[in-house]
């Protein structure tokens, strides 16, 4: 069991993660939450309001890799919201 944690990128590693969220109203994988907030972090938000900005202008291809939801018959990903974040 060791070994295969060791291989299991960083991305698998959050989808084991237990969501703390309620389950009525969830929208977002926790997964995909977790690394929105953290690329914008990297990116140089430093509030809620930055990151919630982060994540409403980032492009798709970005959005794709982070694992932002799929909506609607256009295929587009929807980034989580800032309060979803908080």
């Amino acid at each position: 069991m060791r070994r295969d944690r060791r291989r299991s990128s960083p991305v698998e590693r959050l989808r084991l993660l237990p969501d703390p969220r309620r389950r009525r109203g969830v929208r977002h994988p926790f997964a995909a939450v977790l690394l929105v907030a953290a690329s914008a972090v990297v990116a140089g938000a430093r509030s809620y309001a930055a990151t919630g900005q982060w994540s409403a202008n980032a492009p798709q291809h970005a959005l794709a890799r982070l694992g932002a939801r799929v909506v609607g018959a256009m295929n587009v990903r929807v980034a989580p919201p800032a309060p979803t974040g908080r």
